[in-house]
């Protein structure tokens, strides 16, 4: 459900009354006893625009979606200057998945009242449009104003992540982040023992513990680790292992060791952190939803790492490590991560599912439909305008081609109208469109296609990671930051460096090679199943990141 502002009314007429009592009803959670109190204010005065809003919050609430957007839009009507109104009506049509609606009425909320609720509104839509660049000022604004607002903080230094933006303009905004939020009292030190040899214990910190694509990537490490390491693993959402398996793994993995921080102050969990003794400290969830980066900010473990969950670096002095890698992180760039880069195979790991038995296929869908097939199955927020045009630049090349485009933003027209139009001489038969299903046919679903094209500015994360899985190559654009090399940091590992462009032009040149050279596909759809699994991307991993624990912890204890 959105965060929806039930507004109180400024006056004190007989109908001002009767929505006071409905807001009673509706805050305790009686909402047909606030549909009836809302109903008789209306009777008094049947344009009260408050009244009539706070109803259409109370059909929302009761997942009568197209009655609260009727009702909404009536309110709106009857007043032109309560950007509140606009707001509610912006996040209604943005929970029914009408993004057209939503972006117009976060405008207009956002023209009437500029403040920090209708800019949060139009921020967070934008960026669910596609329209990443756009959300970034409007989110430094709230900024400018509230510098510890507790979502526009972290939403500033996710967004940024789906631009084009260099590492050093990334580090600007997380030190925005980090001078408004960090701990700053005094930090106690850690006495834990000293023992090179003995098992290390590590802490994982994340509210990804259950079927989440993060999970899907660190699963990998955090589930098998080798007697040296003794993991615990610190929830920061809630769970529901009766409805989740991945959690009930982790949970039995865990056992004794599993940490429920939901609730929990910043000190309260340092305490806990402390009491566990734990000597590192692993960040799995960065400035997403669940992360914990203030409990960072006041070093409750002697060594701190990020990595996995939102590979992307922090921006807290307090983190010692970065887990990444050359591709990912550049030399040149390093200067530009609080944390220092620790270098793995691979920036990312994969675990492969075993919940259900996939089966593969080496046969091409060239072969059965006489053209080639493109497939771009990542999250439709992750392509830019010109990755789009760049597409269709793809599609004029290779004649009869198609392009099947599969997320879950696509059940909503205007996510379709865009692609569209960045399309405009694209014949509308050749684009295909499919909305989200169940994991398992998801993963079905790759196969479908001859080619996959990564999207760009932010690449695919897991779902590149399972397409190689599936045995389907790809194409990726090399990105500014390693939200959009986490495919060429894979393929690398794979020795597939010839698939990863450099810019569009070559990305387009790339794929319009791969796609005319049929015996190729065949070949490789054979082999690259095998070699994602054989390669340093899965094999050997988990061992690679102890001896990285290791190092870190040896020089811990030599200080």
């Amino acid at each position: 459900m959105q965060p929806y502002v039930i507004m109180q009314p400024p006056g004190g007429e007989q109908a001002d009354e009767w929505v006071r009592l409905g807001i009673d009803a509706q805050v305790a959670g009686k909402l047909p006893d606030a549909q009836r109190m809302y109903q008789k204010a209306l009777q008094i005065t049947p344009q009260h625009p408050i009244a009539t809003q706070n109803l259409a919050i109370v059909f929302a609430q009761s997942n009568l979606l197209n009655e609260a957007l009727l009702t909404v839009e009536r309110a709106s009507m009857m007043d032109g200057v309560l950007g509140g109104i606009q707001v509610n009506w912006a996040l209604m049509a943005l929970e029914a998945d009408h993004i057209d609606v939503a972006l117009a009425a976060a405008r207009r909320g956002m023209a009437m009242a500029p403040n920090i609720q209708t800019r949060m509104t139009l921020a967070s839509i934008l960026s669910t449009a596609g329209l990443p660049d756009q959300a970034v000022p409007i989110y430094r604004e709230i900024l400018a104003e509230d510098s510890k607002h507790p979502q526009a903080g972290p939403n500033a230094c996710f967004v940024l992540t789906l631009t084009d933006a260099t590492p050093k303009e990334l580090l600007a905004q997380r030190k925005i982040w980090y001078a408004a939020n960090a701990y700053t009292g005094p930090k106690a030190p850690h006495p834990n023992d000293k023992t090179l040899a003995r098992p290390i214990r590590v802490g994982y910190v994340s509210g990804d513990f259950k079927h989440h694509s993060a999970a899907i990537i660190f699963q990998s490490v955090v589930l098998k680790h080798s007697d040296q390491i003794v993991p615990y693993f610190y929830s920061t959402l809630p769970v529901e292992p009766e409805q989740d398996g991945l959690t009930k793994r982790f949970q039995a993995v865990a056992g004794e060791r599993w940490r429920n921080l939901v609730g929990l102050t910043d000190e309260q969990a340092e305490a806990m952190i402390r009491q566990d003794q734990i000597d590192i400290l692993v960040d799995l969830a960065g400035h997403t939803n669940g992360g914990r980066l203030t409990l960072f900010t006041r070093k409750p473990a002697p060594i701190q790492v990020t990595g996995w969950g939102f590979a992307h670096g922090t921006g807290c002095p307090e983190i010692d490590y970065f887990l990444a890698d050359p591709v990912a992180v550049k030399t040149e760039e390093r200067q530009d991560y609080a944390e220092t880069v620790v270098d793995l195979p691979c920036i990312v790991t994969y675990a492969p599912p075993t919940e259900w038995l996939l089966t593969f296929t080496s046969s091409l869908p060239y072969h059965r439909h006489g053209f080639i097939t493109f497939g771009t199955f990542a999250r439709y927020e992750k392509m830019s305008d010109t990755c789009l045009q760049t597409f269709a630049d793809i599609l004029r090349r290779v004649p009869n081609s198609t392009l099947q485009f599969k997320d879950h933003a696509y059940r909503r027209p205007y996510s379709i109208r865009r692609v569209l139009a960045a399309m405009p001489d694209i014949a509308k038969d050749r684009l295909l469109f499919s909305i989200a299903t169940s994991h398992e046919d998801h993963m079905r679903s790759y196969q479908q296609a001859d080619l996959i094209l990564d999207p760009f500015p932010h690449g695919g994360g897991v779902v590149s990671l399972e397409q190689l899985y599936m045995g389907v190559p790809m194409v990726t654009r090399y990105g500014t930051q390693p939200a959009g090399r986490t495919a060429a940091s894979a393929l690398t590992a794979m020795g597939k460096t010839d698939w990863i462009a450099k810019d569009e032009k070559d990305y387009v040149e790339i794929a319009v090679r791969m796609a005319n050279d049929i015996p190729f596909l065949s070949k490789i759809r054979k082999t690259l199943h095998d070699e994602f699994v054989a390669s340093p991307v899965i094999t050997g991993y988990t061992a690679q990141v102890e001896a990285a624990y290791r190092t870190m912890w040896e020089t811990w204890c030599k200080k």
